[in-house]
């Protein structure tokens, strides 16, 4: 991996290629809890970013399977923006290019297992106004409606 000092000027100077995967169960979708900046403490759908030479529906899939342990199929984008947030890592803003992908999983019968990053899930089968822009779109591509 980068060593964290390359990392901050890299977060300072250019932005960051994300994916996040809607995962899509039972007509619910499920959000994590962030632990770390930026977006810390908000409701998320999982994501990441994007390593060099890593096709984006290969993102995709890894960051269903290492951050909330779902072996999923990939479906199409679901949603593309971009964000910027002031709170990233050490106090460094962090301006993210963000697709989001419309996933479910590969066996009916998941069990769902949090990485370090995240703090607690729940699924949910509207979208609540409490949500960040940015999430709200992506469970609206996802096919659920507002509250």
């Amino acid at each position: 991996m980068i060593p964290q000092e390359l990392y901050n000027q890299i977060l300072e100077n250019i932005p960051i290629a994300c994916v996040d995967v809607a995962i899509v169960a039972q007509g619910n979708v499920l959000l994590v809890r962030r632990k770390d900046a930026p977006a810390q403490g908000q409701w998320w759908v999982p994501g990441g970013r994007v390593l060099k030479g890593e096709m984006m529906k290969a993102t995709a899939y890894r960051k269903a399977k290492d951050e909330v342990g779902i072996a999923c199929h990939i479906g199409p984008i679901i949603h593309t923006a971009e964000t910027i947030f002031p709170d990233g890592p050490e106090g460094i803003a962090v301006h993210s290019i963000n697709s989001c992908f419309f996933l479910y999983p590969v066996q009916p019968d998941f069990s769902l297992s949090l990485d370090a990053h995240h703090q607690e899930y729940r699924w949910v089968n509207q979208i609540g106004g409490d949500l960040h822009p940015y999430v709200q779109r992506c469970l609206l591509g996802a096919g659920l409606e507002p509250m």
